[in-house]
């Protein structure tokens, strides 16, 4: 371990499991622990995961909130999981269609109408149907933690929003190659 490393440091924090041993965080913890492979052993995907999660936590009830630009893939989400058995609500972050105006916000071409975020609406909206989780697809940052605010049900990330890397920020994070900028 590097040194510094807070389970060298800060042992009475870092190496405390009574947390997990019962209540919710147990079942959380055995429910994730169960997803990342299937019966024969081969590893899921993330949304083969999030399937297995929601069966594993007795859900029937997924929220999707997504974001316009990704309105296919969270389609394809919901019949996904309408698929695997499980009741899918998907609200898209332009519901309402309050213009970015009405809220104080500059906008590029002021004599356009133009749609803001609206992950209030998303939050409230999915509570009312009563989803017992809720999954972000490519939502902007700030707006995804509104709606975690929002929302009663624990919210999942699926996709986040990368403009330049194609919804993959990891690709940020990776060394470049010389010839790259």
């Amino acid at each position: 371990m590097p040194e510094g490393c807070p389970t060298l440091t800060r042992p009475e924090v870092t190496r405390d499991a009574a947390p997990y041993l019962e209540g919710e965080l147990h079942a959380l913890m055995v429910a994730a622990d169960g997803t990342p492979r299937g019966a024969d052993g081969a590893l899921r995907s993330r949304v083969e995961e999030l399937v297995e999660f929601a069966r594993a936590r007795g859900m029937k009830r997924v929220g999707v909130a997504f974001c316009v630009s990704l309105l296919r893939e969270a389609q394809r989400l919901g019949e996904i999981l309408r698929g695997a058995g499980l009741e899918a609500y998907l609200t898209c972050c332009r519901v309402g269609a309050i213009d970015y105006a009405e809220i104080g916000l500059p906008k590029a071409h002021p004599e356009r109408f133009a749609a803001i975020c609206n992950p209030v609406a998303q939050g409230k909206l999915l509570n009312e149907a009563g989803v017992e989780l809720v999954v972000q697809v490519g939502l902007c940052i700030g707006h995804d933690l509104v709606l975690q605010e929002v929302c009663d049900a624990p919210v999942t990330t699926l996709v986040v929003k990368d403009r330049v890397f194609d919804h993959q920020p990891v690709l940020a994070l990776r060394p470049r190659k010389p010839s790259e900028p």
